[in-house]
């Protein structure tokens, strides 16, 4: 939802912001792409070779993803001469990544503990300075954004304050093309159409095998199973045998969003979060039954972490759920009256 001028709304006694991952001036758009993780782990789960990162090959689709990101604010439609504006005017976009949980997974790292928070910060880092790198390359290239004052941009205080020192200086010396540079988004249909239902964002799976809720046309809701991608590749890799109902004998790197506390939910945004410029999406996944008084400490340990904001998850009877570890059944439309009938 949107509320014009504030931005935000009250829900349910929490203050809330209309996007978590790119928080927005009047007019702002959001021009995002995130980037498959998975793509760029070499010898999953140690098949074949030890499991590594591949940092060169992620580091140059971060630059051409911001040339790409780029061109797209030139070549778009605006629907208000405000929109083209603001965005001539800043040339924000936000290149990001998706797809954390299971590379972590694949590299035999656990997301819940300081292994797996660790590398997540090596990518964020290098994620970072790659795309500042590429953007100080398209100001040479296409000229600044417009609003680029050098003083201002590394005054101290400043995310860009926090780059390392040589793209500092290239920034104070040829400007930058694009004023925001990284946002962490949800990316659950990228996910699923592009990367074989791989975990969302900064999220760790949901599961290894789940179901998916969908509302027909017809107004029904139809249940899908589907697998998660870091599981079906382990069981074509390692163990052709393993099944969602037998997930006891995976490997203990193995761990999904229902087997970790909200705690370690957010330490990976707390990890993550100094590295993007803008903001990151995250949903913390909690039961049905979590205490007010856990509620409440977990948004002021989100606070005092310094992070941008939070989302919560809390599953409920009454309106159920996208996701579910149990299969749904498909709801049938209610029976219409033949035809002729009073």
């Amino acid at each position: 939802m949107t509320v014009a001028e504030v931005h935000a709304f009250d829900a349910n006694g929490l203050y809330v912001h209309n996007c978590g991952e790119q928080p927005l001036p009047p007019y702002g758009c959001c021009d995002l792409g995130p980037i498959i993780l998975t793509n760029f782990v070499r010898h999953p789960f140690g098949a074949g070779g030890d499991a590594t990162f591949d940092f060169d090959a992620f580091e140059q689709v971060v630059a051409t993803q911001v040339r790409a990101l780029d061109n797209v604010l030139d070549v778009t439609f605006w629907p208000l001469e405000q929109q083209r504006a603001e965005s001539a005017a800043k040339r924000r976009i936000g290149v990001g990544f998706t797809g954390l949980g299971n590379a972590l997974t694949m590299l035999k790292l656990r997301y819940d503990r300081a292994e797996g928070r660790d590398m997540a910060t090596q990518i964020a880092r290098r994620m970072r300075d790659a795309a500042y790198r590429a953007s100080v390359e398209l100001a040479k290239e296409k000229g600044a954004f417009p609003k680029f004052k050098a003083d201002g941009y590394l005054a101290k205080g400043t995310f860009a304050s926090r780059l390392p020192a040589d793209i500092q200086a290239d920034i104070r010396q040829h400007g930058i093309r694009n004023s925001h540079l990284l946002s962490i988004a949800p990316t659950g249909t990228v996910s699923l159409a592009f990367a074989d239902n791989a975990s969302n964002g900064i999220e760790p799976a949901f599961s290894w095998g789940y179901q998916r809720n969908k509302r027909e046309a017809d107004g029904s809701k139809s249940a899908y199973t589907v697998e998660d991608h870091a599981f079906r590749l382990y069981r074509s890799l390692i163990d052709s045998q393993v099944t969602p109902d037998n997930a006891a004998s995976l490997p203990e790197y193995f761990v999904n969003a229902l087997e970790m506390t909200a705690q370690e939910h957010v330490a990976m945004m707390q990890a993550v979060q100094p590295y993007v410029d803008t903001s990151i999406s995250k949903t913390v996944n909690i039961p049905e039954d979590y205490p007010y008084e856990d509620f409440k400490n977990l948004y002021r340990q989100a606070w005092e972490a310094g992070l941008k904001g939070l989302a919560t998850y809390r599953p409920n009877s009454i309106l159920g759920a996208v996701l579910e570890t149990t299969p749904a059944k498909k709801e049938e439309p209610a029976p219409q009256p033949p035809a002729g009938a009073p």
